[in-house]
């Protein structure tokens, strides 16, 4: 029996995107009927914390999140995991990224702060497509602030949950950004990296999204047999694993993304005849 949806957010619950809810009408119901019937419903994503409570706050349900990829986990309210860098690791693990792959952007998200990106090195061409990226987000546009200075002070006072780094934006930078995942992955043991399309994501050893789905459902003393993941990108491949039987993976995602999955869906609200098949809820899409 299912008792926990964890679901990522964009390319997920958010697909498609309602600018004005965040969450489509479809979805929003499936997740307000899986809680009425007793589930719980937790948040699974890269994001940060300030967004996560705009989200809770735009959804008006009790759900639970975790953010940064694991970092936190946060139930009823109550932030009951908080992981951060090792900041003298951290630094060195920086300086050798910057030296042997020359990125484009490197990003930070703090206790304090959900996107902190450094000055490395920004081509004209990177920051047209990061300006206009985020223009382009409306509603799921995350506050950034471009400092070299606060980048490393927050570094210094070991506060960060989670870096990013930009490969490239193209298709071929975006295969070579998985590429370099494994291979960071295997270099560097104390560290976790996952691939988020055109991004390499760092969390401190040991925390991923289905690490921090496990750290959740032991917290609740629910069993791992009793929760359904979906997501759509590669950071959600960790989820895939450790609890395939019951994982289901968004039809417009990567092929390689797909196929580490058991199952596949158009849209969350596909998920109802898992979910909640007594209930019968249509609402149009907005």
């Amino acid at each position: 029996m299912i008792k926990v949806l964890a679901t990522d957010l964009d390319g997920t619950l958010f697909y498609p995107k309602s600018p004005i809810s965040l969450v489509n009408a479809k979805n929003k119901a499936l997740l307000r009927d899986f809680i009425s019937s007793g589930g719980r419903v937790a948040l699974v994503t890269s994001r940060a914390e300030a967004f996560l409570n705009k989200v809770k706050d735009k959804l008006q349900l009790p759900v639970d999140f975790i953010g940064c990829d694991g970092t936190v986990v946060n139930v009823d309210g109550t932030n009951v995991l908080d992981r951060v860098f090792d900041p003298t690791q951290a630094r060195a693990l920086i300086a050798e990224i910057r030296k042997d792959y020359d990125p484009g952007l490197i990003l930070m998200a703090t206790r304090e702060h959900p996107t902190i990106m450094t000055k490395t090195r920004v081509s004209n061409v990177t920051n047209f497509f990061y300006f206009v990226y985020e223009a382009v987000q409306g509603a799921y546009r995350e506050p950034w602030i471009r400092s070299d200075h606060l980048f490393y002070n927050e570094l210094a006072k070991g506060e960060v949950r989670k870096l990013m780094v930009l490969i490239g934006i193209t298709k071929k930078k975006q295969m070579l950004a998985e590429k370099i995942t494994e291979t960071l992955s295997n270099r560097y043991p104390d560290f976790e990296f996952t691939w988020l399309n055109q991004f390499i994501e760092i969390t401190p050893k040991g925390c991923s999204k289905a690490s921090g789905v496990s750290f959740y459902l032991d917290y609740l003393g629910i069993s791992h047999d009793n929760v359904l993941v979906v997501g759509d990108s590669g950071n959600d491949a960790p989820m895939f694993a450790a609890f395939h039987e019951n994982s289901y993976c968004m039809e417009h995602a990567k092929e390689s993304v797909r196929q580490k999955a058991a199952h596949v869906i158009r849209r969350v609200s596909d998920l109802r005849p898992v979910l909640c098949p007594s209930v019968d809820s249509t609402p149009s899409d907005k």
